[in-house]
């Protein structure tokens, strides 16, 4: 593996927490590559410009993974086969994402103004290995340099923006290691509705058990959004 970057090293220190950690238990886990010969974030930047028509505002660089692959599922309880809150999440090669069919067939029911939004899609995270639903998408438009709009599905709850964009997503994610639910901390979404009891339930435990399992963290935005939501 070639030298990471320092983005790089702290989704590397991500998984080692999730790994190290006596009390979660991880059903699965992966990190595939850097390899020593992968593009650097300038280089493919410009191939999505180039040949994608894709031009992604040079900010995101900072955050931009080289891995060919990168997840975790977990879970938090005595019991591994019923937690008290668990997660997954499985993220994908930034041209891999952007180079996807858009998630139409996801959507059957959208009006007219939603599949606007849903040929836009393109997923770049989600939940294939314990198969909850829950997937991440980039809004990807060609023309033009843009910081692509993140949004989130939970089928049959539909799907929603978030406030944050992609870099902001990645920090939120190495924070909350994928718990089920997260992103709805940044949505407009009341978390007091009964559709999202379990959701709450989830988030509120991670929230009382993560600070102290990893203290390197700052939870208290995460808190504060997730009482503005109860």
């Amino acid at each position: 593996m070639t030298n990471p970057t320092p983005n790089e090293q702290r989704w590397i220190a991500a998984l080692d927490e999730l790994r190290n950690c006596a009390d979660l238990h991880v059903t699965r886990d992966h990190q595939d590559g850097p390899d020593t010969d992968a593009p650097d974030a300038r280089s493919v930047f410009g191939t999505l410009a180039e040949q994608d028509g894709v031009a992604l505002a040079p900010a995101l660089q900072a955050c931009y993974l080289r891995f060919d692959g990168l997840g975790a599922c977990w879970g938090f309880g005595e019991e591994e086969s019923d937690p008290l809150f668990a997660g997954e999440f499985n993220l994908l090669p930034l041209v891999q994402a952007v180079r996807q069919q858009p998630p139409i067939e996801r959507y059957p029911y959208a009006s007219p103004p939603q599949q606007e939004i849903v040929a836009e899609l393109r997923d770049f995270d989600g939940t294939p290995m314990t198969g909850a639903g829950h997937v991440t998408s980039l809004r990807i438009k060609r023309g033009g340099v843009h910081n692509p709009e993140i949004w989130f599905s939970d089928n049959p709850l539909g799907f929603h923006r978030l406030d944050i964009d992609l870099c902001g997503y990645l920090d939120a994610l190495r924070v909350t290691k994928g718990t089920f639910g997260w992103q709805y901390l940044f949505t407009d979404v009341s978390l007091a509705d009964e559709n999202y009891e379990v959701t709450a339930e989830f988030l509120t435990e991670m929230l009382d058990v993560f600070p102290e399992l990893f203290p390197q963290h700052d939870y208290a935005p995460l808190r504060a959004r997730l009482e503005a939501r109860l």
